[in-house]
């Protein structure tokens, strides 16, 4: 496993991570709301913004790290249906977490295996 792969597998990792939160603040009896998940300073963006770097100017990264702000975008907006009482349609939104999630990963991957010879 070279270099990238490694990197490439923590911002997966993070990614999980990161969805899994929002499903779990959508969810879990409004499940306990981590801001610093869902910030500039995630786990997800910090990777971004350190690991990253090394990559920024790989044809399909920026994509990666506009598609991670729309994300973030998202599931504020989906925070904010929940807070408001409008549990059922926060919870229909996931689908489009959902949705952004498989265009991430498969943009990862596919950055990933550019990367990987």
């Amino acid at each position: 496993m070279n270099i990238a792969e490694i990197d490439f597998q923590q911002l997966r990792i993070k990614h999980i991570l990161y969805k899994s939160k929002v499903r779990s603040v959508l969810y879990v009896n409004g499940g306990e709301y981590a801001a610093s998940f869902f910030t500039t300073n995630s786990p997800v963006n910090e990777w971004f913004n350190t690991v990253g770097r090394k990559y920024r100017h790989e044809p399909g990264m920026q994509a990666l790290l506009q598609l991670q702000q729309d994300m973030d975008n998202t599931a504020r907006q989906l925070f904010n249906l929940y807070k408001a009482g409008k549990i059922d349609l926060a919870q229909q939104g996931l689908s489009t977490i959902e949705e952004k999630s498989q265009k991430f990963v498969s943009l990862l991957l596919e950055l990933e295996n550019k990367l990987k010879d």
